[in-house]
């Protein structure tokens, strides 16, 4: 099933905010994260093995989508991982 790439970017945004290591961020980095033009990469995020399980987490339990951890290494980047998935 195609999914629609924005859609599939504000999904993942909101995955990212839900983190722990993400939850507060700074505005500069609210604004990247909420500008469709402007991309972060999970490393610049913050992201180690335990956010990226826990963002895993959180998009099956919230979203109903299942994706693995080696995802996020292989998509490194918001925009890459929605593309991915959006394509799935």
């Amino acid at each position: 099933m195609s999914r629609d790439v924005a859609a599939m970017r504000a999904l993942v945004v909101r995955a990212v905010l839900a983190n722990p290591v993400t939850l507060f961020p700074d505005d500069a980095t609210r604004a990247r994260l909420e500008d469709p033009a402007a991309d972060c990469t999970f490393e610049e995020l913050g992201f180690d093995s335990l956010a990226r399980m826990e963002f895993c987490i959180w998009m099956q339990l919230e979203a109903g989508i299942e994706i693995a951890e080696a995802a996020l290494l292989d998509h490194p980047s918001v925009a890459a991982l929605a593309a991915h998935l959006a394509g799935r």
